[in-house]
């Protein structure tokens, strides 16, 4: 019996861990499966591949020669499903697109998601809300084929490429009752330094709340941290609920959220909507939507 990819994925996370019990969690499986997998591959080559005798699980001198080998088979695999996934979605007029949670509410991103949705020969849109890091990692590994985010742009490397979609820039939000909330000259943003901040969450590339951290930085201070969330609706509910203040794009106002007051800045802040794609993408489907991109920006 030839050896299947189940049977090299169980020996290489087994050599992997050295102990059954946390490879066999691993891989969703009991130990007593993960034992006979690796007795089936131990059986077919005729060597044993761990050291059981002691105290702890060992490699022995054919499962350390094996396993780079294992591994190899795995990555290729690997390769060649991404590949196919990539024909596919390019066969099938098929994008897979990431978007973050403040590029959805830019008048520019239902623009495009419609313009694409309405392209003929018709493109199948699958969309999933997810963080900067994750798309750049999805579209670095061929799973993902757009990413839509907000300035700065993440470090990424040079086969990615970037495109503006829309201009925009952040505001601050206020509560109604808060003694800046009134007026319509643009608010210095040092006038907001001992108000509590509600900020977005941090992520590994940075997002917004670098971007208003680095703002507040260059207005001379470091804003007061209140509460930490995921989305902006969030944010500016707990506005709206006097809990604190926080820099928004301009495009948030759409969402109406009572109790909430805008003011324009002072300072230039810009919070564009952007695009990122793999620069040798040649997928069809990809080159319409970057035209109809284009042809809006």
């Amino acid at each position: 019996m030839a050896l299947e990819l189940r049977h090299w994925r169980a020996f290489a996370t087994a050599a992997g861990t050295l102990h059954f019990g946390l490879a066999a969690e691993q891989l969703g499986i009991s130990q007593s499966a993960l034992s006979q997998l690796i007795k089936t591959v131990e059986s077919h080559l005729g060597a044993a591949l761990f050291d059981r005798a002691r105290q702890r699980v060992e490699l022995t001198e054919a499962g350390r020669r094996l396993l780079p080998e294992a591994r190899a088979v795995l990555d290729q695999a690997s390769r060649a499903e991404q590949t196919g996934l990539v024909a596919g979605r390019a066969l099938n007029r098929a994008l897979q697109v990431g978007y973050v949670g403040s590029a959805a509410i830019h008048p520019r991103f239902t623009a495009l998601m419609a313009a694409i949705s309405a392209c003929r020969p018709a493109i199948s849109l699958r969309l999933d809300q997810c963080s900067v890091t994750d798309q750049t990692h999805l579209l670095i590994e061929r799973q993902m084929d757009i990413g839509l985010l907000r300035a700065p742009d993440p470090s990424v490397p040079p086969e990615i490429a970037f495109l503006t979609l829309a201009r925009d820039h952040m505001v601050a939000a206020l509560p109604a009752a808060h003694e800046l909330a009134a007026g319509e000259a643009p608010l210095d943003l040092a006038a907001l330094a001992d108000s509590p901040f509600i900020e977005f969450r941090r992520q590994q590339s940075g997002g917004l709340n670098l971007l208003v951290r680095d703002a507040c930085a260059a207005a001379g201070f470091t804003p007061r941290q209140g509460q930490t969330v995921p989305q902006i609706a969030t944010m500016l509910c707990l506005v709206g609920a006097g809990l604190g203040v926080a820099l928004v794009p301009a495009s948030a106002q759409r969402l109406g959220v009572a109790g909430v007051a805008f003011r324009s800045l002072v300072q230039p802040v810009h919070a564009d909507l952007r695009m990122m794609y793999r620069r040798s993408d040649t997928a069809p489907a990809l080159r319409d939507a970057l035209r109809l991109a284009r042809a809006e920006s």
